[in-house]
């Protein structure tokens, strides 16, 4: 699958499951927005995604996680980090995989757009369905985090340590005023969200992997909070998911948070797959990433389900 990835939104899940396993769950549940996600006007099948019926198994949990930057009115919003979490308890592992921002594919009701703009036409329904229809996988569920949140638990937790290179570096002072060096460093909230998503150094690949560095960075500090200091985060940091997930959906993710923290093997990928797409740019100079739809669906469906057989994956 060539070098491992992570979209920071993917910490929404972990942080999350991990804190609600010592929380009252009744309290904390309470405390989360809840936002139904109908996709049934999304649903028709884009012209060149393969013509294969959708996987599913009920023994695999597919979750859609999206970052989301409000505007600056708090209202407006668009999704500037996408990426599936899907929990295998056939094998006991923890997939993760990574969809960039500038994947161009068939957008329902949009046509061929970058991938984040389904978020802004359509929210969490229309990314969900983008994703199924164009590499038929199951994707109905979702958990989307709002960075305001996320930045607030990093302070709370004390910061993160990080290993910064010296372009990073760099652009951090530069930007935001710090006084970083290249090699460890202790980063707060604003400065570990900014090093997450940095950009100009690279592309949006060596974002990703940024992004799996901090993911790393707060799993770790979290895990040597007690259980009350956990507790107040997660009171904290639950106003800033909305979901549609039910409150059976949510207390099966805590019951097996323990599980999936201490025993499951995490494995990560992105889409796309490094050598199966091409660098386009379009006619306003935009410059997007073009999959080779198939060979993408392909690998991601294999990925996602080690026990599929291969004649099931490409009929």
């Amino acid at each position: 699958m060539g070098l491992k990835r992570l979209a920071m939104v993917a910490l929404s899940l972990v942080v999350f499951l991990s804190l609600g396993v010592i929380a009252y769950a009744g309290v904390m549940l309470g405390r989360l927005n809840r936002q139904e996600a109908n996709t049934e006007s999304y649903v028709q099948q884009p012209s060149d995604a393969p013509a294969w019926e959708v996987i599913d198994d009920d023994k695999i949990t597919n979750i859609l996680l999206l970052g989301v930057d409000k505007g600056d009115d708090g209202l407006s919003s668009r999704s500037d980090t996408c990426m599936l979490i899907s929990i295998d308890n056939h094998t006991g592992s923890l997939r993760m995989v990574s969809f960039l921002r500038d994947l161009y594919i068939e957008i329902p009701t949009v046509g061929k757009a970058r991938l984040n703009t389904a978020y802004t036409h359509g929210g969490a329904a229309l990314t969900m369905q983008t994703l199924e229809n164009n590499f038929r996988i199951a994707v109905d569920k979702y958990i989307e985090i709002d960075f305001e949140g996320l930045t607030s638990i990093i302070d709370q937790i004390g910061g993160i340590d990080i290993e910064v290179s010296a372009a990073a570096a760099a652009e951090e002072n530069q930007m935001m005023g710090s006084n970083l060096k290249e090699g460890m460093n202790h980063l707060d909230g604003r400065l570990a969200l900014y090093y997450a998503r940095i950009r100009h150094i690279d592309s949006d690949f060596g974002r990703t992997a940024r992004q799996q560095q901090v993911l790393k960075a707060i799993m770790d500090a979290c895990k040597g909070k007690n259980p009350a200091e956990l507790s107040a985060l997660a009171y904290d940091f639950l106003p800033h998911v909305t979901t549609n997930l039910s409150d059976g959906d949510l207390l099966y993710l805590i019951s097996l948070a323990p599980q999936i923290l201490d025993g499951y093997e995490i494995e990560n990928a992105h889409i796309p797959a490094d050598t199966a797409f091409q660098d386009l740019t379009l006619p306003s100079g935009a410059m997007v990433l073009d999959p080779d739809l198939e060979e993408n669906c392909r690998i991601l469906r294999e990925f996602l389900h080690y026990d599929t057989s291969s004649e099931n994956i490409s009929e």
